[in-house]
């Protein structure tokens, strides 16, 4: 179906188009209803002397990226169909990018495992000029949301090694995987600690590209497979979704899939230890002191706890290779839920200059960072009496004290830590994001990555 999109954010901007041998005047806009405000749409009527249709748009108030976006979703939704769309632009300052991407990220669907399958949406919009670059971002966030998406049982640490090397098959990315001997002789306490309640065997996935960049950038991913809260069990109901807590993991791989993709001029390095926290005779107990990989010892009182324990590890082996800037990405707390709710991101640094390049970077982004601080007096509250530190402060301001133990591993690197425990999984249906994984933060760490190629 071929379908012309008509944008119009004021009616004064338009008093006679021709379109589709109809005249489209003021009188049709109010038979409709139609004030030209965001999101507000209607079809023309088919015309028998064309092969188009007419979906009349308006774009009143659309102001922010976030706003594009979501107006090119709902367009989607309104289309629901493999079209061929054609873009007019009636109206000034419009965001055409952005309601492409829109468009393009409507399409989303997993039913793998849903006897009767959804048929496939696709979008073509001629004569753009974006398509490729959209069609890469929009490639890395479906695939974080499937990987977000598979059933735990299905998502064995052997099965996310698969679906990597497929990703990165054809890129210019080194994939190296460790198991488990490795992982043990290379000191990771904490990895090792986390996986051995599970009868499956811990890996290590590590992916560079570009190695040889003046700049270089290492990004860590939290991959807890399945998170049971180990013998610091879980309810039922707090299990429902914890096949997302490896979300940062597939958001650092989408990322430098993309980032290879685009032939971004940065070195950027990924570490992703995967793992399952789960409870048994084996399992880590409260009380257990874990010696990470720099040699510093975490006492574990909360074994729900566990996200912080494998990053830690991580970012100390990527401290090692001094980079430029160290990131990552983690569903990490329910504090930071709690605190910014379903869609904002919550960013820590140790650079102040670090944390204002990133936010610049997003600022009229559809996702949504906020900070929080590193509030340095509370470290006392993850003091230990018998190790140098405990995996847990306790209830209040647990998004701030994980990140001063996750500090403890960064050396002195420029260090950015994202938390999206909140966006990193949606509980409904949205124009822009499905039930289930959502792909929040490869746009935001792709925008920061580029934005540091160019300083």
């Amino acid at each position: 179906m071929n379908i012309e999109v008509l944008l119009i954010a004021n009616l004064e901007d338009i008093n006679t188009e021709s379109v589709n041998n109809y005249q489209v005047n003021k009188n049709l806009f109010e038979v409709n209803n139609f004030e030209a405000k965001k999101g507000q749409m209607f079809f023309l009527a088919d015309s028998d002397n064309t092969d188009w249709s007419t979906l009349i748009v308006g774009t009143g108030g659309c102001k922010s990226e976030y706003d594009f976006v979501n107006l090119g979703a709902k367009i989607g939704k309104k289309i629901g169909k493999d079209s061929e769309i054609k873009l007019i632009q009636k109206a000034k300052d419009l965001d055409i990018y952005s309601i492409e991407f829109g468009l393009a990220i409507s399409t989303y669907s997993f039913d793998e495992f849903k006897s009767e399958k959804s048929s496939a949406t696709n979008f073509k919009v001629i004569d753009s000029e974006y398509s490729e670059e959209i069609q890469n971002k929009i490639n890395s966030i479906f695939w974080v949301r499937d990987m977000v998406n598979y059933p735990a049982l299905t998502k064995s640490p052997e099965f996310f090694q698969e679906k990597v090397e497929n990703l990165v098959d054809g890129l210019d990315i080194n994939l190296t995987i460790y198991d488990e001997k490795w992982i043990l002789e290379n000191n990771m306490g904490g990895v090792a600690g986390v996986a051995q309640g599970s009868d499956r065997s811990p890996k290590f996935l590590v992916g560079a590209y570009n190695p040889n960049a003046k700049k270089q950038i290492a990004l860590i991913g939290k991959g807890v497979l399945f998170d049971s809260g180990g013998l610091s069990l879980k309810s039922p109901s707090g299990m429902e979704t914890m096949k997302s807590d490896m979300a940062g993991a597939a958001t650092a791989w989408g990322i430098i899939a993309l980032v290879a993709k685009q032939e971004v001029d940065i070195g950027l390095k990924v570490y992703t230890p995967i793992v399952e926290n789960m409870p048994s005779g084996s399992a880590i107990r409260p009380g257990d002191v874990l010696k990470m990989r720099n040699g510093k010892t975490i006492e574990v009182m909360n074994t729900d706890a566990e996200g912080r324990l494998i990053m830690a590890d991580a970012l100390a082996y990527a401290s090692e290779s001094s980079p430029d800037i160290i990131c990552d990405v983690a569903t990490l707390t329910g504090a930071a839920y709690v605190a910014l709710g379903v869609e904002i991101g919550a960013v820590f640094s140790n650079n102040d200059s670090t944390l204002k390049n990133f936010l610049n970077s997003n600022s009229d982004g559809f996702e949504n960072y906020h900070s929080l601080p590193l509030e340095q007096s509370y470290k006392a509250l993850i003091k230990s009496s018998i190790a140098d530190m405990k995996n847990s402060g306790g209830r209040f301001g647990g998004a701030i004290t994980a990140s001063l133990l996750l500090e403890e591993f960064v050396d002195d690197i420029d260090w950015i830590h994202l938390d999206i425990a909140g966006p990193g999984r949606s509980r409904s249906n949205t124009s822009i994001y499905p039930e289930g994984g959502t792909g929040f933060g490869v746009v935001g760490y792709f925008n920061f990555i580029k934005a540091e190629a160019n300083n």
